[in-house]
């Protein structure tokens, strides 16, 4: 059984890479014919079909890890060495800021020296001249500062006419595309291969991610606490593995782009999957304009970026759909068991439960979650439980709540999943995605009693927006709010459609949550965690 661990422990262990022993040459030849081979390796074994685009993908990998292993090894002068600051990524604010910084400094060390020439001349130590405060456009351009070393303190802010440092080689990596076309799979294969080869590298979902790093901010009490924080990260990793990278909000939005320009200035390999291209990132988001612009540069410049969409502009192939017709034809017991839908769901649930308790009893937990707040659980025992979709989704909850859960417990029976038919449900459907992610990802069993088929969970809120025009599903979702409801104001639209987008991904995975595969994977890997701790 997964130890419970408390939040705060949790949260700190979040940023913790996995350490392995310093790169040999081994591990060089290893990164050169690892990632090829273990991609063919699962062809010929059936785990994978042989696809073109992903092979051209695992090629792209196997260059980036290539130079992740050189890099660690020293090799070409190794990874910049000291902290890096960021300079591209500051937002449209930052220029005039600088400015006005640099007037009034200015305009402080004119006055400064005119004083002390008064005084001189009081003193007789002087000739008195005339002298007047430079003109403000004169007090624009100070003369240029001396030539200093480094602050003595690795976190003390560094002068911003700090000479730029030389930017690293293109080696990070940004794939994209629709849902189930292989983009978790090649990442997992990725970082499983970068392991192997002595890198410290750190592999999580991007949620979970977030908010470890919005806690780190929120406990660092120096100047710049987000380029403090990128900065103690790479001093730790070599490479970073993010799956489901995406922008849903303003904060993320002012975050994001200075981490990425630290850990690009550092050498940190980046490797991260999306299903929305750089360019569509945090589309219609609120002040878009002032931070994301430079921070698509950024990715270009520093990222190869990959579309694992159909070649020539064909759909591309959903693999988990296929998995799933795959398992559907041969009646897998627990492919049909693990989605319940219809009347008699809730019933069949109920009884998935009892047998699952078997001589056994249930009892009441309770989780403590973050922020002081706890959970009541009224049915669980052993590492499984069974709650409605209300208790999870129906309240203010968000991704650490449901890493609490997938944290304390392999399998979770969640009845009531409703048809999302409105935008009333908006919030709703964000949370249940956020509760699939965390669950695929920590690889916790799924079992849920639903009002419909997958295929048409989501169907009645992503026709509402695909027929909705941006100044209708404002005023739609400004009324929600008007009416006492949780819903979003006008200028959060595009993270609206962003969240109904996710669908996608929730309705795929969904779908594979409910396949035998699936489930076989949650036990070896909960297996192989357990043997590790």
């Amino acid at each position: 059984m997964i130890r419970a661990t408390a939040p705060g422990r949790a949260l700190r262990r979040l940023l913790r890479p996995v350490c392995r022993p310093a790169a040999s040459d081994a591990a060089a030849a290893g990164a050169e014919g690892g990632l090829p081979a273990a991609y063919a390796s699962r062809v010929a074994s059936g785990q994978l079909e042989d696809d073109d685009i992903q092979r051209k993908v695992v090629q792209f990998l196997t260059a980036s890890l290539k130079q992740a292993v050189a890099a660690s090894a020293g090799e070409g002068g190794g990874r910049p060495s000291g902290w890096a600051w960021p300079t591209q990524t500051l937002g449209a604010g930052a220029a005039a800021a600088e400015e006005d910084r640099r007037r009034v400094a200015a305009y402080t060390a004119q006055m400064a020296a005119e004083n002390a020439r008064r005084a001189r001349a009081q003193r007789g130590d002087g000739e008195a001249t005339p002298s007047r405060v430079a003109s403000s456009s004169a007090a624009t351009t100070p003369a240029a500062p001396a030539a200093s070393s480094a602050p003595a303190s690795s976190t003390a802010a560094p002068s911003t006419e700090a000479r730029p440092r030389p930017k690293p080689p293109r080696q990070s990596v940004y794939m994209h595309g629709p849902v189930g076309t292989g983009k978790t799979m090649l990442l997992d294969l990725f970082h499983g291969n970068s392991r192997e080869a002595g890198l410290r590298v750190l592999r999580k979902h991007f949620y979970e991610f977030m908010l470890s790093l919005h806690q780190q901010i929120h406990e660092i009490e120096e100047e710049r606490p987000v380029e403090v924080a990128a900065n103690r990260l790479a001093d730790s990793v070599d490479v970073l593995c993010f799956d489901e990278f995406q922008i849903t909000d303003i904060q993320d939005a002012a975050i994001l782009p200075r981490l990425f320009e630290v850990l690009f200035l550092r050498g940190v390999v980046v490797v991260m999957t999306s299903n929305t291209a750089p360019q569509l990132l945090y589309s219609g988001g609120l002040n878009r304009h002032v931070h994301l612009p430079a921070f698509i540069s950024l990715l270009a410049e520093h990222c190869t970026v990959l579309g694992l969409g159909g070649p020539g502009g064909r759909h591309a192939v959903d693999y988990r759909r296929r998995a799933e017709a795959a398992e559907a034809a041969e009646l897998a017991e627990d492919a049909e068991g693990a989605f319940l839908c219809g009347p008699d769901a809730e019933h069949l649930l109920r009884e998935r439960w009892s047998r699952l308790l078997g001589s056994g009893t249930a009892a009441a937990r309770e989780l403590a979650l973050p922020m002081g707040r706890r959970i009541s659980l009224p049915e669980a025992t052993g590492d499984a439980c069974l709650v409605t979709f209300q208790e999870l989704c129906g309240k203010e909850r968000g991704e650490a709540d449901f890493l609490t859960l997938a944290g304390s417990f392999s399998t979770v029976l969640l009845s009531g999943v409703p048809r999302f038919g409105s935008l009333e449900s908006a919030d709703e459907v964000k949370r249940f995605v956020k509760l699939l992610d965390v669950f695929y990802d920590r690889r916790v069993r799924l079992v849920l009693a639903a009002a419909t088929p997958p295929g048409e969970l989501f169907d009645g809120v992503r026709k509402e927006v695909a027929q909705s025009n941006a100044g209708d599903l404002a005023w739609r979702t400004a009324l929600y709010s008007a009416d006492g409801k949780a819903g979003m104001s006008p200028s959060a639209v595009g993270t609206l459609c962003e969240a109904v987008r996710a669908t996608e991904r929730a309705e795929s995975r969904l779908r594979e949550m409910r396949t035998r595969r699936y489930w076989q994977s949650c036990a070896s890997e909960r297996a192989g965690e357990s043997a590790e701790e």
